[in-house]
């Protein structure tokens, strides 16, 4: 069984994301903020296959935390997810971010779908999908 953690800053979001996921048969960890994560990365001995990550939070936003979860823990796979269109997203996390992203709001069926992908490696996704 696949882990996954989970970090947005909306609690809403996050256990709406958490839910998504465990009918989708995955584990899941969550945290409300980057830092929160960081330190459940340090503190746990589970390896976490992918991090479904919000682009724009307090103190560090997604893209820095993505970063600093791959030093970390090379390998983990990342999957970015905004409300915010792309302008707002180029301009936090940089045009040329290597990520896929999900753009809120989004449905089970697609969130599974490009969460299967990621971890599958598959090259040929379309880098978002709206729902």
């Amino acid at each position: 069984m696949e882990i996954v953690l989970i970090v947005d800053d909306e609690p809403t979001v996050l256990n709406l994301c958490r839910r998504m996921l465990e009918v989708g048969g995955y584990q899941v960890l969550t945290a409300g903020g980057a830092y929160e994560a960081l330190e459940l990365l340090e503190s746990t001995a589970q390896p976490i296959d992918l991090a479904l990550l919000d682009v724009v939070m307090p103190r560090m936003n997604g893209l820095e935390l993505a970063n600093r979860l791959q030093q970390a823990k090379p390998g983990i796979r990342v999957l970015l997810m905004s409300g915010f269109g792309p302008t707002e997203v180029a301009r936090v996390a940089g045009r040329d971010q290597p990520y896929r992203i999900m753009w809120k709001p989004f449905k089970t069926e697609s969130l599974l779908r490009m969460i299967e992908n990621v971890l599958a490696g598959s090259p040929d996704v379309a880098s978002g999908s709206r729902c």
